[in-house]
């Protein structure tokens, strides 16, 4: 019986080929659209499961009561862990790891080589990482692979760029250079692209490594230094809830006396290790870059939107063909057949129509995947159009869209009453009914609303890209130095690069502009409470640093060579510590760690400057003189800077000729803070012209149906005198009433949804009234350069033709 219904169905498409061809089209790309995300979306939700009993894997975060706005971080004073291992009997295992952070990457080199290279990703890890996260090994034995001092493990593509297709294992790699260089041992070798990760290692140092590993390990505080990601597993059937109940008292225990001297308190929570990549919003310090839950549901919600209006697209083709068909259907009825049967048999045709365009799909998503993949910054790859879920959820997207785009067409012609079918040539009259304007109001209502979001992001990064950041981010060349032993040669380099034609100022900091900053303390004016301080972060520059980037400086002066104690605050600390700005100058600033006192006296105030994104207010810095900088900062004016980077390039190396010549361009970094925001305006861009274009086919179909319900109205009026103009007017007059309901609904929900996404962004633009007024035009000329090519169309047409049957 069912392949009886698949032949009739395949008929019934056959017969209405330009029907069927707008159909397929509509639904192949809102099934493209789908599984495009699809496959996003389920690659996104496989981060961290490939290890074993990723269930039971927890991270420890803390909430520090001194942040001004209670979020979580990702990371807690580094012995905690393994406290916890001995009070917990839950515990059954535990490991921290310290990230290198961004900017921070490590300085390696093969000693039988005079190559070295700054790698990224790398960690200073426990012992018993390997027992936590198992990653597969091609070299070596991950059990032990950290325990002994000095151990490092690399990823299989650290280590064949290192040493070629020579065994890495057990031979020798230095760290760093200087007083600070490591030799260390390689103990195995990993596979790294065996699963996804939020840890994604590059390469792997013990703890037990000297250095800042020993400092990690011999910091006894319970209260600060919350910078080690610490994961514990529990043991099978562990309360997670219950578990949690106890930290307070744990804190207490073994850190009440830490956390009143630093005066203030912490909290801890768990976090699964699965939920880690996408259930992160607002915990701040993760390690690399994590997604959000929400992006997701965004893009899955804008993906059936679009599945949707290809379904009204096939409900308006349908009913609009409906006279055509009515014959057909009063005949069928009057051999027997009943209503159930042509239920069952149009929903035959749009189920196989949608399938089909589930299979075409296919092909046509493996061609979008590179574009896809830049889009959205994935990675997926061909292989994931195979995965069996990707089909199966595939396969029951084209049941439901078939039948979600059937449904209404199937009742509506499987109701026609055989006798009026078959005595005459009837009207069925099925274009006014509401549900089909309200499908036609809905397809506007989105087309309307996108075009709205897409302008606004649009207006919000050229406002966040152009907004004045309180520095000069043109012209900025920001150049690594990287170790301590290249930082001591500061003065060296900066000479040499003062001499440089095509470069104007040379300074040196700790985190050039744009950078994140990861230093921060607890600071209070003299005879202030302990237990009220304020969170100040802290950047160490040269004293030409301010002339260098282009902040101003408010009152004071700047930075000596000799200064110590002597610093700068910015605008906001005044404001965080209500010091008027006449009286800055001068004034002392306290910082109280573990007994020690440290003042500071404030030579200088600049302007607030954006130091990080702006989606953060400025906070409080204090600026201190530093001899021995990370970076150093370059302001150039030169046209060739190819040129002058290859001068640059040979200057450094005649002072550093083993450590790579690294440089940022400050805009770039700048532009990439905002690399969100540039893929959200893309995909949106995306989304509606699909919806615009699939709403189009919508609109072709709809208007075809007016005409043909019209075609005897439009003769009659034509033989009374009646202009091609007016017959255009009649038929778009009722298309335009749909676009302007659709403006009254659209506008207010895209001005809400906006106003929510700006919340994110302390320094916003204003939503104008012209922006919906702009989207609702396009819509409108959209609309009526749809409609008037088939208005045209009919009103053109010969009136005898469709006169001549009454």
């Amino acid at each position: 019986m069912i392949r009886n219904y698949i032949k009739i169905a395949w008929r019934s498409l056959q017969k209405n080929k330009l029907q069927t061809v707008i159909n397929l089209l509509g639904l192949t790309v809102g099934t493209v659209c789908c599984l495009s995300i699809l496959i996003h979306v389920i690659a996104q939700f496989g981060y961290d499961k490939q290890f074993a009993d990723s269930s039971s894997i927890y991270r420890l975060n803390t909430i520090i009561n001194e942040n001004e706005d209670g979020a979580p971080s990702a990371g807690v004073s580094p012995p905690i862990a393994f406290a916890m291992k001995e009070d917990f009997p839950e515990v059954k295992e535990v490991c921290r790891v310290v990230y290198f952070g961004e900017g921070n990457d490590g300085l390696l080199r093969n000693p039988e080589s005079d190559e070295a290279y700054y790698e990224t990703r790398g960690y200073l890890a426990d012992s018993t990482f390997f027992k936590m996260f198992n990653y597969p090994f091609v070299e070596g034995n991950p059990e032990g692979s950290l325990s002994a001092p000095n151990s490092i493990v690399l990823s299989e593509t650290l280590a064949k760029k290192l040493f070629g297709s020579k065994k890495a294992l057990n031979k020798t790699l230095v760290l760093g250079s200087g007083a600070e260089e490591q030799t260390l041992t390689i103990k195995g070798v990993f596979k790294e692209d065996f699963g996804k990760s939020h840890l994604n290692p590059n390469y792997i140092l013990t703890m037990d490594s000297g250095g800042f590993g020993r400092r990690v390990m011999e910091i006894q505080n319970f209260a600060t230094q919350n910078f080690t990601m610490s994961y514990l597993r529990l043991k099978s059937g562990a309360n997670t809830s219950h578990l949690e109940a106890k930290f307070p008292e744990f804190l207490q225990r073994h850190g009440a006396k830490d956390l009143a001297a630093v005066g203030f308190s912490k909290s801890l929570s768990l976090q699964k290790v699965t939920d880690i990549h996408l259930f992160s919003k607002g915990i701040r310090n993760q390690i690399g870059t994590v997604s959000d839950i929400n992006y997701l549901y965004m893009l899955l919600i804008l993906a059936l939107f679009i599945q949707l209006v290809a379904c009204i697209n096939f409900i308006n083709l349908s009913t609009a063909r409906a006279n055509k068909r009515a014959k057909e259907i009063g005949v069928r009825k009057a051999i027997g057949a009943e209503k159930g049967d042509l239920v069952r048999q149009f929903l035959g045709e749009s189920i196989l129509l949608s399938l089909f365009a589930s299979i075409l799909s296919i092909p046509f998503t493996a061609i979008a995947l590179p574009f896809v993949n830049t889009l959205t910054q994935g990675d997926i790859g061909y292989s994931n159009l195979l995965d069996w879920r990707i089909l199966v959820a595939l396969l029951i997207l084209g049941i439901l869209t078939g039948l979600i785009a059937g449904l209404y067409p199937a009742l509506i012609l499987s109701s026609i009453k055989p006798v009026k079918v078959l005595k005459s040539s009837v009207n069925l009259n099925l274009g006014n009914g509401y549900l089909r304007k309200a499908l036609v109001v809905f397809q506007f209502v989105v087309s309307i609303g996108l075009i709205s979001v897409v302008i606004i992001i649009t207006q919000q990064v050229k406002f966040s890209q152009k907004m004045d950041m309180g520095f000069d981010k043109e012209n900025l060349i920001a150049v690594r130095l990287g170790t301590q032993n290249v930082s001591e040669k500061f003065s060296t380099i900066q000479s040499n690069f003062r001499t440089i034609k095509g470069i104007k100022q040379v300074a040196g900091t700790n985190y050039y502009p744009s950078e994140k900053i990861l230093g921060d303390m607890g600071m209070t004016l003299p005879g202030g409470n302990p237990a009220d301080q304020t969170l100040v972060i802290y950047n160490g520059v040269s004293p030409n640093y301010l002339e260098t980037v282009g902040t101003s400086l408010l009152a004071g002066r700047t930075l000596r060579d000799n200064d110590e104690n002597q610093i700068l605050v910015n605008k906001a600390a005044l404001d965080a510590f209500q010091i008027p700005l006449d009286k800055a100058v001068g004034l002392k600033i306290i910082q109280t760690y573990e007994g020690e006192v440290d003042e500071f006296e404030i030579v200088g105030v600049t302007a607030d400057y954006n130091f990080a994104s702006l989606k953060e207010e400025v906070k409080p810095i204090l600026l201190y003189n530093e001899n021995t900088p990370d970076w150093i900062i370059l302001k150039a004016e030169t046209q060739n800077y190819e040129a002058l980077l290859n001068t640059l390039e040979s200057s450094w190396k005649t002072i550093n000729p083993n450590t790579p010549f690294v440089f940022n361009f400050v805009d770039k970094e700048v532009e990439k803070l905002y690399a969100e925001e540039k893929r959200l305006g893309k995909i949106s861009v995306l989304f509606t012209s699909l919806a615009i274009l699939i709403s189009c086919l919508g609109l072709f179909g709809l208007v075809s149906f007016v005409a043909e319900q019209k075609k005897k109205e439009i003769g009659i009026r034509k033989v009374l005198g009646a202009s091609v103009q007016n017959m255009v007017r009649l038929l778009t007059k009722d298309f335009v009433r749909l676009v302007g309901i659709a403006f009254i609904i659209a506008a207010p929900l895209a001005y809400f949804i906006m106003q929510n996404w700006l919340q994110d962004f302390p320094y916003r633009i204003n939503i104008e009234w012209w922006v919906f007024l702009i989207a609702g035009g396009a819509a409108l000329i959209i609309t009526l350069l749809t409609v008037s090519f088939q208005a045209i169309k009919a009103a053109i047409a010969n009136p005898v033709k469709s006169l001549r049957t009454e």
